[in-house]
């Protein structure tokens, strides 16, 4: 067999607590129907082996994906270099000089990233660690490791030391870098580490157009401008889907109707049709209301799926690309000086600031801006 075809083990690590994703298991929150897990462990299969997983909750789970379980030799969820030495200790056991590491929230991993370190690894044979390198940065996560270092990175977080560059400036490493690759719009070794994240994945698999909200105060006239820039775009032939939050209770369907009984009864979903439209309606379980992100998994599937933008009224606070409309006549300040996702901003008024400042009157003007900062085909 020759050297650039050799099979090194691997390993993912999903050992974290996930405390950007609100504490969730981030190995097995979803990316369009599928557990993040599943699409590295996609990268890997025919590539890598054995495989494991490190993790150290939802045990059960886990082993739903037939893996070996690796838990962090040292207790305390004492970061990543943890899982790098359960992953080392378990492939020095099964007899493997190196051994694969990998995080389990990098879904977009170059289809030719092992066969690359692989090679760099019989290249440099003096080397402790082969690590992938990109637009500049280094991923030690994302790296072969030689399991004789076992002992030494043992020694090294017993004595306190918690981050992985620090223990790798230590070590004798060669870089791969993967710049060749075309990234000129994303990184192939991105991690998903936050709901904005999982947006921008769904944007890249094609299945989520590009978003933006309109912030504004309460009467500044958010939703007069949402409806004439929806007119404006279907004039042009681009499709808009809206997301408005609703601060308070609301029925889109009328006591006796028929929707409305079937809906009380307990139908979950309860959808209704027609030849003009069709409308689902779901109750939220126990009153919880769903996240931005939660609801924008609606627009990423069929058939929802055929809007170029996706424009979202309300929600100003959270993290998204947003137009600020603004009305001096209201009395309230600027949102855009205390938002750094103020991109814009819409008035009645000529304004002075940092960003630009287009005419609340001047929809095509408004438009045209969204269009090509959007790149709105």
């Amino acid at each position: 067999m020759k050297k650039n075809n050799e099979i090194i083990p691997c390993v993912i690590l999903a050992g974290g607590k996930g405390r950007r994703m609100g504490g969730k298991e981030k190995a097995l929150i979803n990316l369009l129907d599928r557990p993040l897990i599943s699409y590295v462990l996609e990268k890997v299969s025919g590539r890598a082996a054995p495989i494991a997983l490190n993790v150290n909750t939802n045990y059960e789970k886990f082993k739903n994906f037939g893996y070996e379980i690796l838990e962090d030799p040292l207790k305390g969820h004492l970061g990543p270099l943890v899982g790098i030495l359960a992953s080392l200790n378990w492939a020095k056991n099964i007899k493997q000089n190196w051994v694969l590491t990998l995080p389990c929230d990098t879904p977009f991993l170059p289809k030719n990233l092992i066969e690359s370190l692989v090679k760099a690894k019989n290249e440099n044979p003096n080397v402790d660690l082969v690590v992938a390198k990109s637009r500049g940065f280094n991923h030690p996560v994302i790296a072969l490791w030689k399991t004789d270092n076992n002992l030494i990175l043992k020694k090294a977080i017993e004595e306190g030391t918690r981050k992985i560059d620090i223990f790798t400036s230590k070590l004798k490493t060669a870089y791969v870098n993967f710049d060749n690759i075309d990234i000129s719009k994303f990184d192939p070794f991105t991690n998903l580490n936050s709901p904005k994240d999982l947006i921008t994945a769904k944007q890249i698999l094609g299945k989520l157009p590009p978003i933006f909200g309109l912030a504004g105060w309460s009467g500044s006239g958010k939703t007069t401008l949402c409806t004439k820039l929806i007119e404006n775009f279907t004039k042009i032939g681009i499709n808009v889907g809206t997301l408005k939050h609703a601060h308070h209770k609301f029925d889109i369907d009328k006591p006796g109707k028929d929707s409305y009984n079937l809906r009380k009864a307990g139908a979950r979903p309860m959808v209704i049709s027609s030849k003009e439209r069709f409308a689902l309606i779901q109750e939220n379980d126990n009153e919880e209301e769903k996240s931005l992100f939660e609801m924008l998994e609606i627009f990423a599937k069929s058939p929802s799926n055929k809007c170029d933008i996706i424009i979202v009224e309300g929600y100003k606070n959270e993290n998204i690309p947003k137009l600020e409309v603004f009305r001096r006549e209201i009395g309230k300040t600027f949102l855009h000086e205390d938002d750094s996702n103020i991109f814009a901003i819409a008035s009645d008024e000529k304004l002075n600031t940092d960003i630009p400042s287009l005419d609340l009157n001047n929809i095509s003007a408004i438009t045209d801006l969204l269009i090509k900062k959007f790149e709105i085909a």
